[in-house]
């Protein structure tokens, strides 16, 4: 039976890593390794999660700003053009037939 882990790393495999790794550094150090092991990988983490937060911010902000500008662009052409002027007809592409009620 053949079991593939991470990297294709096979139980075997993981084994003889796990067996270097405790003679190198001893039953008291792996604690420690595995501690500070743990403590990398939530700042990775949390840094990741801060730079999907500050690109959502980034996101909504430039949003935020397309519909003020938007609605001020609006609002300009209402007062230009009052609401007893109709505004422009859409134009009509040649190869579509006009629509008919």
């Amino acid at each position: 039976m053949h079991v593939v882990l991470l990297f294709d790393i096979s139980g075997g495999e993981l084994m003889v890593i796990l067996l270097f790794v405790l003679m190198v550094f001893g039953a008291k150090g792996i604690p420690d390794i595995a501690r500070t092991l743990g403590r990398t990988m939530r700042q990775v983490r949390d840094a990741s999660n801060e730079v999907q937060r500050e690109i959502q911010r980034g996101a909504n902000d430039v949003r935020r700003t397309v519909e003020e500008q938007r609605r001020t662009l609006q609002d300009q052409y209402e007062q230009q053009h009052p609401a007893s002027v109709e505004p422009p007809a859409p134009v009509v592409s040649d190869k579509e037939p006009p629509s008919q009620p």
